[in-house]
């Protein structure tokens, strides 16, 4: 009897130990945009595959000074993620990816075979329709607007809804390639509420015509993952001397020498 105890009060003190030492280890550093009107592919697969607490966020804001990641980053774009020996890696892909190696039991990506290529194609759709968005976003704000850049992307956004309604037809389970797609139609509808132009339709809404992907989103934004920050504010310290603050963490455990911020490589207005 006093044996079993024995070992009970053992396992007991190493779970402790380890749940210590997961707590005090370093964490990893996410520069993202704090802009939650829309869904980031990043934190929803943060918090599917179980990391969400072994990140410290940093938020930026890349077209605003102050905020230049050029350092840590030479392309200057969201995501970035710092590892705490000073590894950077960049590009949501590439970030959402190793999420998924780092965990234990969910897995956004399906293994080899039909199911990987499929999420991986959606991915791809839908990845690119949010690039092609961000475009057409910042195209909003040049004068003179070129009227090319509407006309160019909006029929690719047009067809890659039509895609993503086919898809929701036989959509399973949820892998990276529906994370993704949430990006997509989030950001999409953040910015037709800004009344895009022609040939745009005035008050068009991407949830008409298309059954089996509305009833999807609806499902979907319901995940704990999407709720985490969805339409939530951000909270925290996001000024300008906390990023560069980290930005030199991340650089003096990369051995090099802290410098002055550059400017960052395009401010509207």
């Amino acid at each position: 009897m006093a044996k079993a105890k024995t070992r009970k009060s053992k396992s007991k003190k190493k779970r402790i130990a380890k749940s210590a030492s997961k707590k005090s280890a370093p964490k990893m550093k996410l520069f993202y945009s704090p802009i939650h009107g829309f869904i980031h592919k990043v934190l929803v697969a943060a918090h599917e595959t179980g990391i969400w607490n072994r990140l410290e966020f940093v938020p930026v804001l890349p077209m605003s000074d102050g905020f230049s990641i050029a350092a840590i980053n030479p392309l200057h774009k969201v995501p970035t993620l710092a590892l705490h020996d000073g590894t950077v890696l960049y590009g949501s892909q590439t970030i959402v990816e190793f999420f998924d190696s780092l965990s234990k039991k969910k897995k956004l990506y399906p293994k080899a075979g039909p199911a990987r290529w499929d999420a991986l194609r959606r991915l791809a759709l839908a990845d690119t329709t949010f690039e092609v968005t961000v475009n057409v976003a910042l195209e909003l704000n040049e004068k003179p607007r070129r009227q090319s850049v509407f006309d160019w992307y909006w029929p690719k956004i047009v067809r890659a809804l039509d895609q993503m309604e086919e898809d929701a037809k036989k959509l399973k389970g949820f892998d990276i390639g529906q994370a993704s797609t949430l990006h997509a139609l989030s950001y999409l509808d953040r910015q037709l509420g800004k009344s895009l132009p022609a040939p745009v339709p005035r008050g068009y809404d991407w949830r008409d015509g298309r059954p089996k992907l509305t009833a999807w989103w609806k499902k979907a934004i319901k995940r704990p993952s999407v709720k985490s920050h969805f339409k939530k504010d951000y909270v925290g310290d996001q000024s300008p001397e906390f990023a560069q603050q980290k930005i030199a963490e991340v650089l003096r455990a990369q051995g090099k020498r802290v410098s002055a911020p550059t400017r960052v490589d395009y401010a509207p207005g």
